[in-house]
């Protein structure tokens, strides 16, 4: 046998915290590369990310391959439509604050002839799919809305926020100053879409299993930050003196939080557990690194670090070294601070953001950058407990309980409430949800819950709960024997409860449709590996009733692995 898998029925309740929450990220997935679909089932695992927030899309190797260009139609036809169309359907348009792209996904887009005035994918993704005046681009003199400071255009040293506190405005009685005066109402919007992809595996790029081991430093580092192993280096390259003017104040602003961070001439060769590295060099070693530290960021501002036909020392080196985030320009930037993490990342990092608030924050022009790691690493982040409270099985109307502790005092709560991924009540102080059962379909359930602490950072923590409802006596499930059908496919067989039948049975990983058969009792649904990829998965029937009614079983999670001859 080529694929050796382990069936484990059940589900465990699953808990996870961050500044930036999972539920307001879509990740994107290239259902015709098995290391995209092996990559994002690893992610999802990871980080709890909700199946109904997965967005499959189809993006063939010449999009991806070689020097990984497309044109913006492309990116509109193959990314940007099919994307939001999903978005719209599920009803996330403000939801959404993030995306997140999986591997063999473009990297740059061919805004222009001249290779200064191009753009990253993430560039394009953050303006939402519309081109600026690209001088702006080429000279690094757009101002992104969401940049922290200071640069020469702005000068303004902004407090860290989570991104849904910038989309929503701080009210009314913020007394923000003139220059930030949208802070007040938030962006709305007006908000941009950030983005980070989880790793680059093309020419000069990481194998698969490095950008695996980079996310597992990322879920690693969470609420474990150090309080050393930062290093500003200092050189007289141009790539370097062009932004060491931040270097003390950032050394300054975090003192204030009890971090040390060194400014210093020498590179930190032979160090362990480093945690971060802001320099200027057109080559660099980060293999002399001992060790990095869960969640560490490092970085050397140079042309073409994600340029990777040219010369020069490439960002994917960082994370083959062991860093969990980096960030380099997909075309020549030259020594423009702007289109660079600022200094500051470090303080907004330290502040409790996640890795993906803290670059764009402290990026005043990210249009030509390609940012790459775990971009919910949040080693700095505030931790607490939260809990769900009520039955597992239901048949009438139930009201469920959400209870969130922290070791802190006078914390006050928000909670918002999820079924199956859909939110059915926002925000607010009331830690209880009134489910009406009767506007609700027989089966399995998640009833998620997200606590948020009301801060400027929204540090929050989710916890889902499964939940069976039986109000009209029907159920149905996955037994346990397993067939194999052919090199990549499995049969399944399905148990259904209750005195009525359903029409129709479907095979569902998340929204993707794996199978579907008219319901007989011998009925045996397909499922076949390629359409899901290697790694972490899970499964689901539906039953398809004549009333319309669809009931889920619980989910059968599962890993897979290809073996080395396939």
């Amino acid at each position: 046998m080529s694929i050796h898998w382990k069936v484990l029925v059940g589900v465990l309740v699953a808990v996870n915290a961050l500044a930036q929450m999972p539920h307001e990220v879509l990740l994107l997935v290239n259902r015709k590369s098995q290391d995209s679909l092996k990559v994002a089932n690893t992610y999802i695992a990871a980080r709890q990310i909700p199946r109904y927030n997965v967005v499959y899309l189809d993006i063939p190797e010449t999009a991806y391959g070689g020097t990984a260009t497309i044109t913006p139609e492309q990116f509109t036809q193959l990314i940007w439509e099919p994307a939001n169309a999903v978005v719209q359907e599920r009803g996330l348009d403000q939801q959404i604050l993030a995306w997140v792209y999986s591997v063999d996904f473009p990297i740059r887009v061919k805004t222009d002839s001249s290779d200064r005035k191009q753009m990253s994918v993430s560039g394009l993704t953050f303006l939402r799919n519309k081109i600026p005046d690209l001088k702006l681009v080429e000279e690094g003199t757009y101002l992104s809305r969401i940049f922290g400071g200071p640069s020469q255009n702005f000068e303004l040293n902004l407090n860290s926020m989570s991104l849904g506190m910038q989309k929503k405005g701080l009210g009314p009685n913020a007394n923000v100053p003139p220059e930030a005066a949208w802070l007040e109402s938030g962006l709305g919007e007006q908000m941009p879409l950030p983005s980070m992809m989880l790793g680059y595996t093309g020419e000069k790029g990481n194998d698969v299993q490095t950008v695996i081991d980079c996310m597992g430093q990322g879920l690693k580092s969470d609420f474990r930050g150090r309080r050393a192993g930062i290093y500003f280096v200092q050189s007289e390259d141009v790539r370097s003196t062009c932004r060491e003017w931040q270097f003390y104040p950032a050394v300054n602003e975090l003192k204030t939080r009890r971090i040390s961070a060194e400014v210093t001439t020498n590179f930190p060769s032979g160090q362990s557990n480093v945690m971060g590295i802001l320099m200027g060099a057109e080559n660099v070693d980060p293999s002399q690194i001992k060790s990095f530290a869960p969640g560490a960021m490092a970085e050397h501002l140079t042309s073409w670090s994600a340029e990777f036909q040219k010369r020069q020392s490439k960002v994917t080196e960082w994370i083959k070294a062991g860093a969990t985030g980096s960030a380099g320009a997909v075309v020549e930037p030259y020594s423009n601070p702007n289109k660079f993490p600022s200094a500051r990342f470090f303080v907004h990092y330290a502040a409790g953001c996640t890795m993906l608030e803290s670059f764009y924050q402290s990026i005043a022009c990210p249009l030509q950058l390609l940012m790459i790691g775990d971009p919910l690493a949040k080693p700095y982040a505030v931790p607490f407990n939260v809990k769900i409270l009520g039955a597992d099985s239901i048949k009438s109307d139930f009201t469920y309980l959400a209870n969130a502790e922290s070791k802190f005092k006078n914390v006050q709560f928000q909670y918002a409430f999820f079924v199956d991924g859909m939110l059915i009540q926002p925000f607010s102080d009331d830690g209880t949800v009134y489910l009406r059962v009767h506007k609700m379909d027989d089966g399995y359930h998640e009833l998620r819950v997200v606590a948020s602490i009301k801060h400027m950072i929204e540090f929050s923590m989710s916890v889902e709960k499964p939940i069976t409802i039986t109000r009209s006596g029907r159920s149905i499930s996955i037994l346990p024997n397993i067939s194999r059908l052919a090199k990549h496919e499995h049969g399944l067989k399905v148990e259904v409860g209750g005195l009525e039948m359903p029409k129709k049975v479907r095979l569902i990983s998340g929204e993707l449709l794996l199978d579907e058969k008219v319901y007989d009792p011998e009925v045996e649904l397909v499922l076949d590996e390629l359409m899901v990829g290697e790694g972490p998965n899970q499964v689901q029937v539906v039953g398809i009733y004549a009333d319309g009614m669809e009931v889920f079983s619980p989910p059968v999670s599962f890993g897979i692995t290809f073996s080395k001859e396939n």
